[in-house]
């Protein structure tokens, strides 16, 4: 069914068993975010290379873009409840052309984002057990069980996903905000700088970097919308889910970027992230926990990664399914699992991707991690803002012509504001893509033309069946 079927009803689920609710989004939402990895990463890199103690500001900074935008991303997701996401909204709002564009820059994006994550997740799983059986365990074997334990999750219902999800994401939540009332416990209020917000450290030196990596750190959150078929109650629920998650998404980067910071004092932070950024964390975790509450945190940044592939995987299926839908990819991997609802054939599709794109980096000798994940993330990341981006300029289009008792506001101001928002932090992103790769090779930072080559090739598919 297509995505704006007058037949189906907004509360109308992916099948007659739609079983998500709020809180079952919200987990794949802040799982594929991975909030321990961005943490870990991100956060200590925005720290070092970009405006040192003004991380925190940049947060509320991408937070109110989001939140603008999402303001009309929730308003067309009421009108639109299929598995499409952003490649529905920008049919549904710039036309057949744009939609085949937008398909195949989500199809690259998602593609290489969930390989990157994968690359990564293998390179930390070996490190981390290595480290608990003190014998070498081979990344490889590590990807290999990884891949097992993804592929079956993704055959049954995607509640039982959903599950597994929530347990992990309460595990690394719970972890960091320990982290941050441990700092608070030893510094008080006091030794949380309000400088961290003043508008020389936020707008000052690196912030166009800080900012990108700000963006970086909200992928994922717009997930909510790919859910909509398989959610009861996807008029109400989505919204709900997506409000939810950007509110905690916020709030959370926030606390835990002022309580890295705070822990080892605005004056000293930038300087030590920069001597040191792979142990930025575990070493304030140590000092204000003990050794055993940093070997979890280690475990945890696994877990994380883990996480956020399966999500990452689910959501990737999802777009699968809905470029077969209409026949911008073969049909065949639109069919469903006859009970579970699954979409296997396109699970199976972007494993089968994953193996091959695996498979390809293995022989050429490159590292899962440096090579193969960061790069590949990087992709993916630049990939889903862009689609943020033409996501803004959907709903405006849309709703200028559709607004149907919406206010202006909301329809069309909130999303526009929104919209020029994230085309800035594109900007920023392509500008400084090789800090986020941190790889100085060609191939890898040549990788964003893939994304024009993708939407071109969209564009022509479209046009061609439009023509028919």
């Amino acid at each position: 069914m297509t995505a704006l079927d007058p037949a189906r009803h907004p509360d109308e689920g992916y099948s007659t068993d739609a079983t998500m609710g709020t809180a079952d989004i919200v987990f794949f939402v802040l799982a594929g975010v991975a909030p321990m990895g961005v943490v870990v990463a991100l956060l200590v890199l925005s720290i070092a290379r970009g405006n040192g103690v003004g991380v925190p500001g940049t947060y509320v900074i991408a937070g109110v873009i989001l939140a603008l935008f999402s303001i009309g991303f929730v308003r067309m997701s009421r009108r639109i409840s299929d598995v499409g996401g952003f490649y529905s909204f920008a049919r549904a709002g710039l036309g057949a052309r744009a939609g085949g564009a937008t398909a195949y820059v989500a199809l690259v994006a998602y593609n290489a984002a969930t390989i990157g994550i994968f690359g990564t997740v293998a390179y930390f799983g070996s490190e981390v057990f290595t480290a608990l059986t003190g014998t070498p365990v081979p990344w490889q074997i590590c990807a290999m069980t990884f891949f097992a334990i993804v592929a079956i999750l993704a055959y049954f219902k995607v509640t039982l996903s959903a599950k597994v999800l929530g347990v992990a994401l309460a595990a690394e939540v719970l972890a960091l905000l320990s982290f941050d009332g441990a700092v608070l416990v030893r510094n008080g209020f006091h030794g949380f700088s309000f400088e961290v917000f003043s508008p020389s450290m936020v707008l000052g030196s690196g912030f166009g970097v800080s900012l990108m990596l700000a963006f970086g750190s909200f992928v994922g959150f717009e997930a909510t919308a790919l859910y909509s078929e398989e959610a009861r109650r996807p008029h109400r629920t989505v919204p709900r889910a997506t409000y939810i998650s950007l509110a905690i998404i916020s709030g959370f980067y926030l606390i835990t970027t002022w309580a890295a910071i705070s822990a080892y004092g605005a004056d000293r932070a930038k300087a030590v992230a920069e001597a040191n950024p792979q142990s930025f964390l575990f070493d304030a975790g140590t000092d204000y926990l003990g050794t055993a509450f940093t070997d979890l945190l280690q475990i945890l940044v696994m877990t994380s990664l883990f996480a956020a592939f399966l999500a990452f995987h689910c959501n990737t299926a999802r777009y699968h399914v809905a470029l077969a839908r209409d026949g911008l990819l073969p049909n065949s991997l639109a069919r469903l699992h006859p009970t579970h609802g699954s979409p296997v054939r396109a699970s199976a599709f972007q494993l089968t991707l994953l193996a091959a794109t695996t498979l390809g980096f293995t022989l050429s000798g490159r590292d899962p991690y440096l090579d193969m994940g960061i790069s590949l993330y990087g992709l993916g990341i630049l990939g889903i803002v862009a689609l943020q981006a033409i996501a803004a300029a959907s709903i405006v289009g849309f709703f200028l012509r559709e607004r149907r008792g919406e206010s202006i506001g909301a329809a069309i101001v909130a999303p526009a504001l929104g919209g020029l928002g994230l085309a800035a932090g594109l900007a920023l992103m392509i500008a400084n893509y090789p800090t986020l790769t941190g790889n100085t090779l060609l191939w890898v930072n040549s990788l964003p033309w893939s994304l024009l080559l993708a939407a071109l090739t969209g564009a022509a598919v479209a046009a061609i069946r439009t023509h028919r």
